[in-house]
């Protein structure tokens, strides 16, 4: 029964590694080279290698000969161990500040996200600016922050781009306010407050951008010392996008934290 079940977890983690695998080559495949797809690349690959005990056996035989392979199996070995508890934390938490719902007629800010080079939102973008319709249609009385700047390789500034879609879409102007000069997502909610202070907006908070984002946002919103009530209105990206995004907030996460 016990080699049953080892048999058994060595092929679940198999097939998950390989899934796993196959969206972070497809996500090199349309152009997109970031930590998250390189480092869940290799992690995914080690324990592939680690799961096929033949493989992973002829591996350690190869290199018990010599001090320094064996030191590098066993520094490798303890570096994708560490990350990959770590990246299940992580992934923990990020889940559950993406369930954490705003309160009622908050207001949303949407972080912006890349513009295509037609001027059309990109991917991200355009699930971000769903999310925020889909909040505003079922809280009348809430308002809209779009924050975003212009890129040097992009034709517009994200959230011009918001405005124009959310408003050809339906949502009255009254209710979105412009905030078109940040370029990260710390600007992005620096600006965003001044401008719910300056218009006396909602100081509840319902952030408009992917699950795999909400919580780095929110720390961002601590880190700030904004005061209200802080919510989650999230944008399903694609699921080609997320391990990739995923692995790369994993990285970002105690940068945010930590530099300063």
């Amino acid at each position: 029964m016990k080699k049953f079940f080892s048999v058994f977890f060595r092929a679940l983690f198999i097939a998950g590694a390989l899934v796993l695998l196959t969206t972070f080559i497809s996500t090199f495949a349309i152009g997109i080279k970031n930590v998250g797809n390189i480092v869940g690349a290799a992690l995914c690959v080690w324990v592939i290698l680690v799961c096929i005990k033949p493989i992973h056996l002829a591996i350690k035989r190869s290199l018990r000969f010599f001090f320094l392979t064996r030191l590098l199996h066993r520094i490798v070995t303890i570096s994708f161990t560490v990350l990959l508890v770590y990246g299940l934390i992580a992934t923990a938490v990020i889940v559950g500040a993406s369930l954490i719902a705003p309160k009622e007629n908050s207001t949303v800010v949407v972080l912006g996200a890349q513009v295509r080079p037609s001027g059309e939102p990109s991917t991200i973008l355009r699930g971000r600016i769903s999310a925020a319709e889909d909040y505003l249609v079922q809280n009348e009385k809430s308002c809209a922050v779009l924050s975003g700047g212009k890129g040097s390789d992009e034709v517009k500034s994200e959230a011009g781009c918001m405005y124009e879609n959310m408003t050809a879409e339906g949502i009255s102007p009254d209710r979105l306010f412009v905030e078109d000069k940040s370029t990260t997502t710390r600007e992005n909610f620096e600006f965003s407050e001044k401008i719910i202070a300056e218009n006396k907006l909602n100081s509840d908070i319902a952030i408009a951008t992917d699950r795999f984002h909400q919580l780095r946002a929110r720390i961002i919103t601590m880190q700030l010392g904004i005061k209200g009530n802080v919510g989650a209105v999230n944008s399903d990206a694609p699921f080609k996008y997320v391990p990739t995004y995923v692995v790369r907030e994993w990285f970002a996460l105690p940068y945010e934290i930590f530099k300063r």
